[in-house]
């Protein structure tokens, strides 16, 4: 198989992973939280107080990483903060961007697609990048500074991506014309 094919399955696997993300957030993490929050950022202690960023805070109380990576961008590049429209769908820009590229990236490293795989590889995305990178980069608070439930909803969104990913970029593969 070759490595194009397993990138294009990722990538078509990605997508479908993102939509699924967006339905348990929709759909189930309200269920789970309990209070209708669905990403633990109800709860916002004061400004640095759970941070354990190198380089300071950078999201804004109740702002989720993907809108805080949208906002930073922008201001950076135009020299003022972005409206509440454009900081939306900047926030999506981002997810989709992440969710599609990181399902390019399981392609390229998990070859042909399998959910099993899938699912490994959203928890390894939520345990790297959710968990340990995103609050490094001050995107969000530190591990203490969400509720269990959260911690527990963002997970279940990252399990529910990767399985999509995974089944997905298997039945990708199965489609596509041998090499």
């Amino acid at each position: 198989m070759s490595a194009y094919r397993s990138v294009l399955a990722g990538l078509i696997g990605g997508a479908v992973g993102t939509l699924a993300m967006g339905q348990y957030w929709t759909r189930v993490a309200p269920l789970l939280q309990g209070d209708g929050g669905g990403n633990g950022d109800s709860e916002q202690p004061k400004k640095d107080e759970h941070s354990i960023s190198v380089i300071g805070q950078q999201h804004q109380p109740g702002e989720s990483s993907t809108a805080a990576i949208g906002r930073v961008a922008y201001e950076k590049a135009e020299g003022h903060a972005p409206g509440r429209q454009t900081r939306a769908a900047l926030s999506e820009a981002v997810h989709w961007g992440m969710g599609v590229g990181s399902g390019a990236l399981y392609g390229a490293l998990a070859g042909r697609g399998n959910p099993v795989k899938g699912v490994a590889f959203g928890v390894g995305l939520w345990a790297l990048v959710d968990e340990g990178i995103v609050p490094l980069l001050g995107l969000q608070d530190g591990p203490a500074g969400t509720p269990a439930k959260g911690h527990a909803n963002r997970l279940g969104a990252h399990l529910t991506y990767g399985l999509a990913l995974g089944l997905t970029a298997l039945l990708v593969d199965a489609a596509l014309p041998e090499d």
